[in-house]
């Protein structure tokens, strides 16, 4: 009987008891003390399961005041094995303490061979602190191992281009690090190996392996670029700039025309960047994978790169001219001129213009800053001293919203009113041809008849199909709450979109910040 109360344990959750599986029957010493103890609610079937199981400790019940229950221990080995905590559980009722011999034989039971502490046995006797969860061996764990990388030693990030407003309030168009040039042997990138680290060891004294680095990356090899004979190093074959594109890093040679862009050199069509010292004439085209920097000024000419384009003197493009950049396009002036920039446009004055912008757009000066007629459609925000102007009524801006996104709500808004207009008309014939004696109607007629019922259904489809559609572009119009602001005068006349309101001024407003809230154009003063 003794032997059979001894395996009685408390745990956190409930007592349990210590099944002898070496008996004949186990079951015969649960039935002896849950008789003994007169414990109730028994769930016999799910002790016939853990018998069954072979479970070494066997739930009787949770509570645990209802039976006399000696000082018990609970000993935690962690997942890994690489520490083991003591758990001491205090007597129930008249209970009896464990002796000192006792502890030390369960502890060795578990044949631990590395990093035992004993010495956690006094200290409990001595305190019999039954909150504590008392070490008793710790193991070493195995090093974080570190993975591969590669080492860049040029910058791959794409460079935000904005002039230096000076304090005089002049533009330095002249400092703006436009790319990084390297020369031909410069170490590009590095390939770092990864490093392994120190297995570990759990307490039973087995080698616990540290977790396989991750290889590093491959090379970005791009255009004109070649990896050292050890796989190590990317090098630069050529003198030129750097260019990041699709992961690749490319060396782009540049070509430099020290001349105006006319009938002496043709149109311009380059994989690299592109320099023009001289001027844009009317009609030539410059088409560049690179960025395209001219530091004369543009006429009717067409621009367009994959990187930035900068234009020192600026456009008067009389109509004529078109300015596209996958970047940032940064100028001086511009006149009558188109300009499509993926990201930021920055100017000093901008008249007439049609701009699609789907950064910000800066337009400040010292004595200008303005935005005057045209139309302009900037998806983040917009920065001017003025826009509009007291001679012209004409302008039009409009922020927050992707021109990309505006322009196919417009196109599926100019499809839909075409089709409702087909429809209507369709639905004229049909109640004309059907308030007639079909008996009696030609053939033709019949035909005509049949056709327009037929197309009828088909457009209302559509335009169902379309308004679908439309209703998609609608969120994207607030997906960025953009803003305007104006530094020191915006003109009556001038009409504002912000997202999706839309507000005509009637009268100058100088000096604010003009937002959308709540779907509302609110006004601010600066």
């Amino acid at each position: 009987m003794e032997d059979i109360l001894n395996r009685i344990e408390l745990k956190n959750d409930g007592v349990y008891f210590l099944v002898d599986y070496n008996k004949i029957n186990p079951r015969e010493d649960i039935i002896i003390i849950i008789d003994k103890y007169k414990i109730k609610n028994i769930n016999y079937l799910e002790i016939e399961n853990s018998i069954n199981n072979k479970d070494k400790y066997i739930l009787l019940t949770r509570d645990k005041n209802i039976i006399n229950i000696n000082e018990s221990l609970e000993i935690v080995i962690s997942d890994d094995k690489i520490l083991v905590e003591v758990i001491f559980y205090p007597p129930k009722k008249n209970g009896r303490k464990l002796k000192k011999q006792e502890i030390l034989n369960k502890i060795l039971d578990l044949q631990i061979k590395f990093g035992l502490d004993l010495s956690i046995i006094d200290e409990f006797l001595k305190k019999r602190d039954y909150t504590k969860r008392y070490v008793l061996a710790q193991g070493i764990q195995p090093e974080e191992s570190k993975d591969g990388f590669l080492r860049y030693f040029v910058d791959i990030n794409q460079k935000k281009i904005k002039p230096k407003i000076l304090e005089d309030g002049s533009t330095d168009y002249k400092t703006l690090n436009l790319f990084e040039n390297v020369k031909k042997g410069n170490i590009l990138v590095t390939k770092i190996d990864p490093i392994k680290g120190k297995n570990g060891r759990d307490i039973f004294g087995n080698i616990v392996l540290s977790k396989e680095p991750k290889q590093s990356p491959a090379l970005p090899k791009g255009k004109n670029t070649e990896i050292s004979p050890d796989g190590k190093r990317l090098i630069s074959t050529v003198n030129g700039c750097v260019f990041y594109k699709d992961k690749l890093i490319n060396i782009l040679p540049i070509l430099e025309i020290k001349s105006d862009i006319d009938n002496s050199t043709g149109n311009i069509d380059f994989v690299g960047n592109v320099i023009v010292r001289g001027n844009v004439l009317n009609g030539f085209t410059i088409n560049a994978e690179g960025n395209v920097n001219i530091y004369g000024y543009v006429e009717g000419a067409t621009i367009i790169a994959d990187g930035n384009i900068f234009i020192a003197k600026g456009v008067q493009g009389a109509g004529k001219a078109k300015i596209v950049s996958s970047q940032n396009i940064t100028l001086n002036f511009v006149e009558n001129t188109t300009l499509i920039a993926e990201k930021d446009i920055n100017a000093q004055y901008i008249m007439h213009c049609n701009i699609f912008c789907n950064g910000d757009l800066t337009v400040l000066g010292k004595r200008r800053g303005v935005i005057i007629g045209g139309k302009a459609i900037v998806g983040g925000d917009l920065i001017s001293r003025d826009i509009g102007s007291s001679m012209s009524n004409n302008t039009e801006v409009t922020v927050g919203i992707n021109y990309k996104v505006l322009n196919k709500y417009e196109e599926l808004i100019k499809k839909v009113d075409i089709m409702k207009e087909r429809y209507n008309t369709l639905c004229k014939i049909v109640e004309n041809l059907s308030n007639m004696d079909i008996n009696y109607l030609s053939e033709d007629k019949q035909i005509v008849f049949e056709k327009s019922v037929k197309e009828k259904l088909e457009i209302k489809k559509k335009i169902v199909i379309y308004k679908k559609h439309i209703q998609r572009l609608i969120p994207l119009f607030t997906k960025k709450l953009a803003k305007i602001q104006i530094n020191h005068r915006i003109y009556g006349g001038t009409k504002i979109v912000v997202n999706n309101a839309i507000i005509f001024l009637k009268e100058d407003i100088n000096s604010c910040i003009i937002r959308n809230v709540n779907g509302k154009v609110k006004i601010f003063k600066l």
